[in-house]
């Protein structure tokens, strides 16, 4: 199994570096800002874990070595766009506070667990076939 801080750091590099370019596009030339370009920019980067974890390791991934690799970023993603924000913006707190935006928060957070596996699953493939 690939060491799992390597491919954290590089899930963490991935999204702040595409979160801090899209902010810019969206300052410099309008682009829209809205929930799905949020999950897109999350589970895009999965495509680069997955091919670099099926690369580097050693052996056939179980569904629990993928399982665990998918949740790890999952939890990244979770800290950094949720718990991080909750903990230093009162007005974060609030949205939590209130059943429609928990609703709304929490869907946000499945729908991006299900594109992250979507593109691990991508990535993992490409890796495969490029073995071959």
């Amino acid at each position: 199994m690939p060491l799992m801080p390597m491919l954290a750091l590089r899930y963490l590099a991935w999204l702040l570096a595409l979160r801090v370019l899209f902010g810019v596009l969206v300052q410099v030339m309008g682009l829209p800002n809205s929930m799905a370009t949020a999950v897109i920019l999350a589970a895009a980067p999965m495509a680069d874990i997955g091919y670099q974890a099926a690369r580097r390791t050693t052996r056939a991934f179980a569904l629990g070595d993928w399982s665990l690799i998918w949740g790890m970023c999952l939890g990244i993603f979770a800290g950094i766009q949720i718990i991080l924000p909750a903990i230093i913006l009162a007005p974060m707190r609030a949205v939590l506070a209130d059943p429609a935006g928990l609703q709304q928060t929490l869907l946000v957070l499945v729908a991006t667990g299900g594109m992250m596996a979507l593109f691990l699953w991508i990535g993992a493939r490409t890796s495969a076939r490029r073995r071959s």
